[in-house]
């Protein structure tokens, strides 16, 4: 009877509370991505495997690895990842980008930290979104994360419209490490990658606290970042 049920139910629940896609409000059937296969398929691999030479802010960065450029279809996701209440597609997000993006391309990580909010904007939003695309990714790359490690210390405004100068002065001081990493290689994950100027301040705070070396891994970046960088 159970194994009944197990195969019933999610039939049953899908008919009552249909998937529409984020990008298209299609109905469609089968999987926590949010998106149906169509838009799956107009999302933008960058393959450009580890772009840290092109990275506008890559100081205490030592890799970069982006999984796709921030087309529209990735761009409704993620707006409804963050602000939708859609916590757990974060999760699928980050599986996702670990099937596109092979540990073995990134190489050996010990920990993966997500970019922290400030904790007056994650009780507005409920949630960090980077976090779970980390739990996406360690699930599928089977490495540790640690959610708490990072802090931020101040409110600081969204980077979206600051220039890159703006981007450094905005976080300066707005990062903590609560934890020695003696000689850890860290992988530090959020949505996108624009200047690097968050991650930057987050890997300069591990380094602080004595990590040999510091990956940044994000879902996207936009196409004028790697192509004005250059």
């Amino acid at each position: 009877m159970n194994s009944i049920l197990s195969y019933i139910q999610p039939f049953l629940l899908n008919l009552v509370y249909p998937n529409h896609c984020l990008a298209c409000n299609d109905v469609f059937s089968g999987g926590d991505c949010g998106i149906c296969d169509s838009c799956l398929n107009t999302l933008e691999p960058t393959e450009l495997g580890n772009w840290i030479d092109q990275v506008t802010n890559p100081t205490d960065i030592d890799k970069a690895f982006s999984g796709w450029y921030f087309n529209l279809t990735l761009q409704k996701v993620i707006h409804s990842l963050k602000y939708q209440e859609r916590a757990k597609l974060g999760c699928e997000l980050g599986r996702v980008l670990g099937q596109l993006l092979p540990l073995s391309t990134v190489g050996t990580l010990d920990l993966l930290l997500p970019v922290p909010l400030y904790p007056a904007k994650k009780r507005d939003r409920g949630y960090n979104q980077a976090m779970w695309i980390t739990k996406g990714l360690s699930e599928t790359w089977d490495v540790p994360m640690k959610p708490h490690i990072i802090q931020r210390t101040k409110f600081t405004k969204s980077q979206t419209k600051l220039s890159v100068n703006e981007r450094q002065k905005n976080m300066e001081n707005a990062i903590k490490v609560r934890k020695k990493l003696s000689g850890k290689t860290i992988g530090i994950v959020d949505d996108v990658l624009t200047t690097g100027s968050t991650i930057s301040s987050c890997a300069a705070q591990c380094k602080k606290q004595g990590a040999s070396s510091v990956v940044a891994i994000t879902c996207s970046t936009p196409k004028m970042t790697v192509e004005t960088s250059c």
